[in-house]
């Protein structure tokens, strides 16, 4: 049995809304030519539309988080079936808390930590838009209106509060 629980249950589904009783969640357009490579994950307004952070983005543009809605298919099964060149909408998270993940162990992130974004040397596990507990240099930005309700568990997944 491969989902069996030996020790602590995930802290959550990377994008999942931890807390759906305080938040603010908008309706975006998406655009399908740049899509978000996973949920979790920083977004921000660009030709009216919620698109990823990009490289060397500055910590002020990030407008919200892409959450996961459900049930639906993922941005890039959208694309798939609709094609290419057509927009539809996605959830941003502009106030609240939200499960995302730092792509490494976070059993060990204070409580009330530090949140930094990935704007930089991006990798499979810490894509442009991901939230880390720790500065990475030059390749992180300091989220100052948000923290994470560490710790999380070690598979990366941590609660984060944003805009509260």
């Amino acid at each position: 049995m491969g989902n069996t629980f030996l020790y602590r249950m995930p802290a959550g589904i990377a994008g999942a809304i931890s807390r759906p009783q305080d938040l603010t969640v908008e309706p975006q357009l998406l655009d399908s030519s740049n899509l978000f490579p996973a949920y979790g994950l920083g977004g921000k307004i660009s030709s009216g539309k919620f698109v990823p952070i990009a490289a060397s983005d500055e910590a002020s543009v990030l407008v919200g988080i892409y959450v996961r809605p459900y049930p639906t298919a993922s941005q890039p099964d959208k694309v798939q079936q609709v094609g290419s060149g057509k927009n539809f909408t996605g959830d941003c998270l502009v106030r609240g808390y939200v499960t995302v993940n730092i792509g490494a162990d976070a059993s060990s992130v204070a409580l009330h930590g530090p949140v930094y974004m990935r704007v930089a040397t991006p990798s499979a596990s810490s894509p442009l838009g991901a939230f880390l507990a720790a500065a990475d240099g030059s390749n992180t930005v300091q989220i100052t209106n948000a923290y994470f309700n560490g710790p999380g568990d070690t598979s990366g997944n941590i609660e984060l509060a944003f805009n509260i």
